[in-house]
């Protein structure tokens, strides 16, 4: 860690130093020479985790949208609350590029809370957290829950674990629930690792084997066990991950579930997903409008068992979760399906810019203006034959650490001249 010593200067030197900081104020720009890269602030994370993000060079004029391209790079990294850039000058008229860093939590006692989630409800929930492991922006977790939703699990993450952008995941866990639409409980025991490789600045890709079994119970048993390879592809432009300002990601998930107990049971996914930012700034304050349309295919044995659904945070929000009232009583067939298409879109309004307070947690507030327009049908054929659900209404965003942001919304939902009462929804992360 490079720490900067002030000695006693000559009064030349407080003249030079009015004289450059005067320029920053009233010149159309302060570009002086580069000598030097610094940082502060890291006390725990290591000093390399840091400057692989910096692509600025020493020894070449200050840009500053390289420096503030670092700046983004570095607080996407998740353990930093806030950071910042400044040119410290120099009496030669060269500049320090500093970056000031504010670390997020990077731990948590074995901690038992309450927590919620919009499937199963409330759940008492125990976990140890260790992010930011050993300083290099690893991450362990143990958990479990009873309640709701009863689990234990482990999941280890490295971002740069082999090399330049090579990553890996590795998790496995139980879960225990009662199927949100179906009269059934339904049991999950899973074993999964991925891994990564970032192909320059924004090509980014994974690789990933799950072996899983779901056993759907009720008067009856119907068990699966398999093996599920997939592959991810993203091409990523987006400026800071928490609350993009500009950009656009393009998603592609594909994967194949195959049966080892049946053995002819096969099912297989195409999702698609495009997002783009637009920002503007408004008496001072970060304005964004962003959408996202998305698509997802399947193919293979599309049992009951398999159907997905609209409703909740993550599809068309002002409409519940259907529970099995909904689906037994058939009130809402066009709620349910095997393939859909899903198209969002979002007024995002800086309220509060994001800061940490005293403690190194961040904080701030946003205003969101939302509407959410999709079909979902058994099969992609039919899906000109289906009068598409609609939902709108309002949210707002905090930042939070580990999970990036907590949403609040509540939307009312449209669907063939008629709306809804709407609902409230919860959600960890930007839908997109």
């Amino acid at each position: 860690m490079f720490l900067i010593k002030f000695h006693k200067r000559p009064l030349r030197g407080l003249f030079l130093y009015i004289y450059i900081s005067l320029s920053v104020l009233f010149s159309r720009g302060y570009n002086p020479k580069i000598i030097k890269i610094e940082f502060d602030g890291n006390n725990k994370t290591l000093d390399y985790v840091i400057s692989r993000e910096i692509k600025h060079q020493n020894d070449t004029i200050l840009d500053s949208s390289k420096a503030e391209q670092d700046r983004n790079r570095i607080e996407n990294l998740g353990i930093f609350s806030q950071v910042t850039w400044k040119a410290v000058p120099l009496e030669d008229g060269s500049a320090i590029l500093k970056f000031d860093v504010i670390e997020s939590i990077q731990r948590t006692p074995p901690l038992a809370i309450p927590t919620y989630e919009e499937e199963t409800g409330w759940s008492l929930t125990g976990f140890w957290l260790l992010n930011n492991f050993k300083g290099k922006n690893q991450a362990l977790t143990l958990g479990g829950s009873i309640g709701g939703k009863d689990t234990y699990g482990l999941q280890f993450s490295d971002p740069w674990i082999f090399g330049n952008h090579v990553s890996m995941n590795f998790q496995f866990g139980k879960t225990l629930f009662q199927h949100r639409f179906l009269d059934m409980n339904l049991e999950v025991n899973s074993l999964y690792f991925s891994f990564g490789k970032w192909f320059g600045e924004n090509f980014k890709s994974a690789l990933s084997l799950e072996i899983e079994e779901k056993i759907f119970s009720n008067d009856t048993k119907n068990q699966f066990l398999y093996y599920s390879p997939s592959f991810t592809m993203k091409y990523d432009t987006r400026d800071i991950y928490w609350n993009p300002g500009q950009g656009f990601l393009i998603t592609h998930y594909l994967d194949r579930i195959t049966g080892l107990n049946p053995k002819t049971f096969w099912l297989a996914h195409w999702n698609q997903s495009f997002s783009n930012f637009y920002s503007l700034y408004l008496f001072q304050r970060k304005n964004v409008f962003a959408f996202n349309l998305s698509s997802n295919l399947k193919w293979g044995k599309k049992d009951e068992v398999w159907l997905d659904y609209f409703g909740g945070s993550n599809t068309v929000r002002g409409w519940a979760i259907p529970d099995s009232t909904v689906y037994y009583n058939g009130s809402e067939p066009f709620r349910f399906g095997h393939e859909s298409l899903h198209l969002s879109i979002e007024s995002r309004s800086e309220l509060i810019p994001k800061y940490a307070t005293s403690i190194g947690i961040e904080l701030g507030l946003v205003l969101v203006f939302f509407s959410d327009v999709g079909v979902i049908v058994s099969k992609i054929d039919d899906i000109n034959e289906q009068i598409p659900i609609i939902g709108s209404g309002l949210g707002l965003r905090i930042p939070f650490p580990i999970v990036d942001v907590l949403r609040f919304d509540y939307g009312w939902g449209y669907h063939d001249g008629k709306w809804n009462n709407g609902t409230f929804h919860f959600g960890v992360g930007q839908k997109f």
